[in-house]
């Protein structure tokens, strides 16, 4: 420093070694200490679960859906219609069976009491005769009534299922939706690990800044005060300039006083502070 007096050099080395030891010491750690306690949460168990089960079902579909969309496919493609399905086999058997093991069973050894029909020199039994192809043209009209039945069955159902069939196809794209969701929920996790570990890492830099600007400070109390101006000295009058430069050289020497002496120094200090600040305003004016 320039036009410092001798004898106030021992105070401002004494202010000065005090700022070093505020912003280095480790008996000041506790004012520079980083947060240990827990900054971000990790996922629940329920929200793990949640996200893969959302995963699972964007890309294996759901169970339902599935049979749902190939049943309308073979209902639209007409797989139906001609009764080739075994399900519908199964009914045409048991509609065709049953009446000819009834007829078996219960009509057949009732009919033709006699062996021998009015005009009928045979030894056939002539009921049993005409009654047989009966039996078999009945099972061909039930069997074509069901055949019909289905057909316009299957015709009405494929009108139904169009509609829904529209509606199906727009799973594919909910499934890559739920995809998307499942990812972007990750991502938004993992995203925030990131932050949080970034703004630990910046918070330890800023306890570097804060100690350098403590003795920073301690140097800008001491050189700023005399020095930094918002008006230049030469556009003041003299008188102004000596009154500007003791005031900022008593708050300089309270500050320094303050901080070697205590309240005491502090009157002191800015008593020889005021005395510099005046010397140092009259030189530089």
């Amino acid at each position: 420093m320039k036009n410092l007096p001798v004898y106030a050099e021992p105070y401002v080395k004494s202010y000065l070694d005090r700022g070093v030891s505020v912003a280095f010491d480790a008996q000041y750690d506790t004012y520079f200490s980083l947060y240990t306690e827990p900054t971000y949460l990790d996922l629940t168990t329920d929200e793990i679960d949640g996200i893969e089960a959302l995963a699972s079902r964007a890309r294996n579909g759901s169970p339902l859906v599935i049979k749902g969309a190939s049943q309308i496919a073979d209902t639209l493609s007409g797989s139906y219609l001609e009764g080739s399905k075994p399900e519908f086999q199964t009914t045409i058997t048991s509609a065709t069976v049953k009446p000819s093991t009834t007829y078996d069973s219960k009509i057949k050894s009732r009919m033709g009491g006699s062996l021998y029909g009015i005009g009928d020199f045979s030894n056939d039994n002539l009921a049993h005769r005409l009654s047989k192809d009966l039996v078999n043209r009945y099972n061909e009209i039930a069997a074509a009534s069901i055949y019909k039945g289905n057909y316009d069955s299957e015709r009405n159902n494929q009108n139904i299922v169009l509609p829904r069939a529209i509606e199906y196809s727009k799973e594919s794209v909910k499934d890559a939706r739920y995809l998307i969701n499942a990812g972007i929920r990750r991502r938004a996790w993992q995203h925030g690990q990131y932050k949080d570990a970034y703004e630990k890492w910046y918070e330890s830099q800023v306890l570097i800044t804060n100690r350098t600007e403590v003795l920073g400070n301690t140097i800008r109390a001491l050189v700023g005060t005399q020095s930094k101006k918002t008006v230049p000295i030469r556009m003041l009058s003299k008188a102004a300039s000596v009154a500007m430069g003791a005031a900022s050289g008593a708050m300089s020497g309270a500050i320094i006083g303050w901080y070697v002496f205590g309240f005491y120094g502090a009157v002191i200090g800015g008593i020889i502070g005021a005395i510099v600040g005046g010397l140092v305003a009259y030189f530089s004016s």
